[in-house]
């Protein structure tokens, strides 16, 4: 049985979300998507964004009317929303009302840091398939008695490979050091603390929010500007020497062990020194697949090693991809939702190998 699916999430080339949509299509799924991107403005000007929130209450009722509309017309079996930001609940009790399994495959930490309206929502769906493994032991807004399917991030195969570098972007992306994050004030400290220790370090930053007024005047020189996203992101990656891969710890109790980076550094064939978590040893072998640190002079020390054996960097780099690739692909992470909806539904689906 082909499985129809009702997708909703952005479909901008790289992001997670079209990752998903199109690995269940290249799993057989019968796919409709719905770009939240076509419907909510992505303006970033400060008059622009006063304006949306004016228009806000109309550009949802437009957005959840779609999805209805689009349910109507293709009766799909599944509504997966990857986050499902903009999801009413009123629209989500419609769509159970005819029958179909509503699943949110959760990105992110805490479903209240973006909102009531996704907090409430996320209590109606059949089944939350959630990215951080402190959930399985505190879930968060009250989402432990609903049922939940750790499914940890992954890369998309149609982005994030190995790629040849013409001239041009082999001088503008070789570096020592890559970072391609958003920033955050963790990311900023320990960033800061590397250049004390390392001042004449060919770091370079690429990422959002690094430029914001009041960040640390030492790594002003080292910031790039914008994320690298798509065929960039992954040429940024197998140009650098050494790809930084940095979690979005906060300050709380609960702490991300992985992110979207643990996964697409290696698919890129990058070599990747990430934090020492949990969660990371149980992916890759230290050593071997990832090289791991735990504080900044550790930091400091990995890159001056590594840097220093590029033999052992590229052996590391590439033993890390073949553990990677395809195990780790977001194909494998849609085959197990596809998987849950066979055995709630005990419908047989038609997955494509």
């Amino acid at each position: 049985m082909s499985v129809r699916i009702l997708f909703l999430g952005e479909n901008w080339y790289g992001s997670c979300a079209r990752a998903c949509c199109y690995a269940l299509r290249r799993l057989g799924c019968d796919v409709t998507d719905i770009d939240q991107q076509t419907i909510i403005p992505q303006w970033r000007q400060r008059s622009n964004r006063a304006i949306r929130r004016l228009l806000h209450p109309r550009i949802l009722r437009e957005y959840n009317q779609l999805i209805l509309d689009s349910a109507s017309q293709t009766k799909p079996d599944i509504l997966l929303a990857f986050k499902g930001s903009f999801v009413t609940v009123a629209t989500l009790r419609k769509l159970r009302s005819s029958g179909i399994t509503l699943y949110n495959y959760f990105p992110d930490t805490i479903p209240s840091e973006h909102g009531n309206l996704l907090a409430e929502a996320m209590h109606e769906y059949d089944c939350i398939f959630y990215t951080k493994k402190f959930w399985s032991g505190n879930p968060p807004d009250g989402l432990g008695k609903r049922p939940l399917v750790f499914l940890p991030h992954g890369y998309d195969p149609e982005v994030h490979r190995v790629t040849k570098l013409d001239a041009e972007e082999s001088s503008e992306l070789i570096h020592d050091v890559t970072v391609i994050a958003s920033h955050t004030g963790y990311k900023e400290k320990l960033l800061q603390g590397l250049v004390e220790l390392m001042p004449k370090l060919d770091l370079h930053i690429y990422g959002e929010r690094w430029t914001y007024p009041g960040r640390a005047p030492e790594l002003k020189s080292h910031i790039r500007g914008m994320a690298l996203a798509g065929s960039r992101y992954a040429r940024g990656i197998c140009a650098a020497r050494i790809n930084l891969a940095i979690t979005s710890w906060t300050g709380r109790l609960e702490v991300d062990e992985t992110t979207t980076r643990t996964y697409e550094i290696p698919a890129c064939g990058g070599f990747m020194l990430h934090e020492r978590t949990p969660e990371l040893l149980e992916l890759y072998e230290e050593g071997r697949e990832v090289a791991a640190f735990s504080s900044i002079e550790e930091l400091a020390s990995k890159i001056e090693y590594y840097l220093a054996h590029p033999e052992e960097r590229d052996a590391i780099a590439r033993a890390g991809h073949l553990r990677c690739v395809p195990a780790y692909s977001y194909d494998e992470r849609m085959k197990e939702i596809l998987r849950h909806y066979e055995a709630s539904s005990r419908s047989p689906c038609a997955v494509a190998s």
